[in-house]
């Protein structure tokens, strides 16, 4: 079995230095995210930890995890416990809210007991595996646990120092996380609590002076140059001919939306088709509005749900009636109604906008969708969360189904273990009224454009859509632009986070798209509700955001914006090859490593019933 090395105990005031360093390794985790967003802490953030672990217990380095964790977590993410909810089931909210940052932090726990055993081993060179020890338990995040929420990788914390982040294009968030996480171990391992007193001194073993601090410091140039080469190739790749996009930001308050106020829902309507309009007499190309704000949903059809056949006697051909547009409507026979939302818009755009829209609707599952035996009897209750598209005739050109469901919020996790649906199920019913239960859609889709662009000679746009909570995940951004028939130009996330008020979440966001944005290499634009609606170029930088009264968020507005196209949009090696690879591979790194410390541990304990036998054996023969 692997042996570790002799550690010295500590003693007297040792304790407390080697425990302030994990606070501080803390309290520099939490300044390298928004709403702080120090620039390149998260360089140097986890140094403290790594050079603590080595002077701690296997229990004592769980709890120096977790207390960075704690830290972290419930002040970075505070904005998630005070989230829009109906007057009375605020503690609905924040009890979730400490569930997932307090088990996001029991990871951090795991995940320093793994790096503490790998820096104590005599085998010096098992340290290398500590950067994908660390992004393993970012990755777990991503799959059904107790804290099934991929948030605040550290790879984020780095977003603002644009050059090094461009590596982001090779292996993705996954490979920015690790290298922090390196970087972090150069300095550690450069630096010691060496003996009983905890002196913090130089290394003298080569290895962990020059080597490993050698590797950190090639790694952080080698990312930067890189960074400038990449980015002023895009520079030169970048042209000025992409269409006019139009981000429609309503400022809905959530209360309005969560309540379903039939009063303020039609005024919210009208606002938006307001912007609209003056979005197309700006000559905007294509019109965005956010995700959810087609009230009351549709099919996918784009008729008008609970009565669908009364409904496609208005579009012939998929055109709308001119009807449609004044908003009232005779049905056969004979009655006047007023038309729904999906009617009257689909009848503004053919007869008034005579422009694409791209709009958030929720939309029924179809019936060839319906092919889980156990869902048979709630698929009435279940629905996509859409991206559809309409085309300048008011018909039906595309859609896209989110495919990447916020937990609690849209899907309920383990949803077949029937304790755990009761409790989403009251949770989701605290939130929002109703138990929301979006399915995960299904199709990868490439939107396409009518073109302006002189050298496209007829050719259209093609472009991807994302939905929100989307953007948080690399592999979703990796699907979507794998294999499509042709490389988008650019890409729209459409985005409702008026949940949160002004929070630092929606500056969290902006960085997601922001790395999404270099790990494909396509252009960004986000239309969003409440904000922050803004343009992002192949390289990651934030080039127009929509400011009213110098502020950018909760405001009411409209954005045009040409996203920084490319000439030669491409594959980049990260969503050609690389996607979730390192992933896998930092989890597989992990799930090898813990099986060796449980059976070290279990090797001391039988060590130690040994000894413990051979003392009793030993004293029983000096008594007789």
């Amino acid at each position: 079995m692997l042996k570790s090395i002799e550690i010295e105990p500590l003693k007297g005031k040792a304790r407390p230095r080697v425990w302030g360093a994990v606070l501080l390794s803390a309290v520099l985790m939490t300044l390298s995210q928004p709403p702080f967003d120090v620039p390149l802490l998260g360089l140097v953030a986890l140094a403290p930890l790594f050079m603590a672990l080595p002077r701690l217990r296997p229990r004592s380095a769980w709890l120096a995890g977790w207390l960075v964790g704690m830290f972290y977590f419930w002040i970075d993410m505070w904005w998630l416990g005070q989230m829009v909810t109906d007057p009375g089931n605020e503690w609905i909210i924040f009890a979730m809210f400490a569930f997932v940052a307090t088990a996001m932090s029991a990871y951090y726990g795991v995940s320093a007991m793994v790096i503490r055993w790998l820096l104590t081993r005599r085998q010096r060179h098992l340290l290398w595996l500590v950067p994908l020890s660390w992004l393993g338990f970012e990755f777990i995040h991503e799959f059904n646990t107790p804290a099934p929420y991929p948030w605040l990788p550290l790879g984020t914390s780095i977003t603002e120092f644009t050059p090094f982040v461009q590596t982001a294009d090779i292996w993705g968030q996954y490979g920015l996380s690790a290298g922090l996480a390196l970087t972090a171990l150069g300095i550690a391992s450069l630096l010691h609590f060496d003996g009983q007193e905890a002196r913090l001194k130089i290394r003298t073993d080569p290895l962990r002076r020059f080597v490993v601090p050698g590797v950190a410091l090639f790694f952080v140039v080698a990312s930067c140059i890189y960074g400038f080469v990449r980015i002023a190739q895009i520079d030169a790749d970048t042209l000025a001919d992409g269409p006019l996009v139009a981000g429609v930001q309503g400022n809905l308050a959530q209360e309005v939306k969560v309540r379903n106020d039939p009063l303020r829902l039609p005024n919210a309507f009208s606002d938006h088709l307001k912007l609209t309009k003056q979005a197309v007499d700006d000559g905007a190309e294509l019109v965005c509005w956010a995700e959810t704000m087609l009230f009351y949903g549709t099919t996918r059809d784009g008729l008008t749900r609970g009565r669908e056949a009364e409904s496609a006697a208005y579009y012939v051909d998929g055109v709308p009636d001119r009807s449609l547009f004044e908003g009232t409507v005779i049905t056969a026979d004979g009655r006047t109604r007023n038309a729904s939302y999906v009617e009257h818009l689909r009848g503004r755009i053919a007869y008034e906008f005579k422009v694409p829209m791209l709009v958030g609707t929720l939309t029924d599952i179809p019936a060839e969708e319906r092919d889980v035996p156990w869902k048979q009897d709630t698929y009435d209750l279940r629905k996509y969360n859409t991206a559809m598209l309409f085309d300048a005739q008011g018909r039906v050109a595309a859609s896209y189904d989110k495919r990447y469901l916020v937990p609690g919020g849209e899907y309920i996790p383990i949803e077949d273990v029937e304790l755990v649906r009761k409790v989403m199920i009251d949770y989701a019913e605290g939130l929002q009224g109703y138990a929301s239960r979006v399915e995960r859609g299904r199709r990868l889709t490439t939107f396409r454009l009518p073109s302006k662009a002189e050298r496209l000679k007829g050719r259209d746009w093609a472009f991807t859509s994302s939905i929100c909570y989307e953007y948080a995940w690399p592999g979703c951004y990796a699907e979507l632009h794998e294999k499509p028939e042709r490389y988008p130009d650019f890409h729209v996330n459409i985005s409702n986070e008026g949940w949160f008020k002004q929070s630092a979440e929606l500056d969290q966001a902006v960085d997601y798209c922001r790395l999404r944005c270099i790990e494909s290499r396509v252009p960004m634009v986000r239309g969003t509700n409440t904000g922050i609606t803004c343009s992002i170029d192949a390289a990651g930088r934030v080039l127009e955001t929509l400011r009213v009264d110098s502020s950018d968020r909760e405001v009411r507005g409209l954005l045009l914006m040409r996203p920084a196209v490319l000439a030669d949009p491409t594959p980049t090696v990260f969503v050609a090859m690389v996607k979730r690879g390192l992933g896998w591979l930092s989890l597989a790194v992990i799930l090898c490593i813990m099986p060796l410390m449980l059976a070290g541990r279990v090797q001391q304990r039988l060590k130690r019933h040994r000894a413990k036998v051979a003392e009793n054996r030993d004293t029983t023969k000096i008594e007789l």
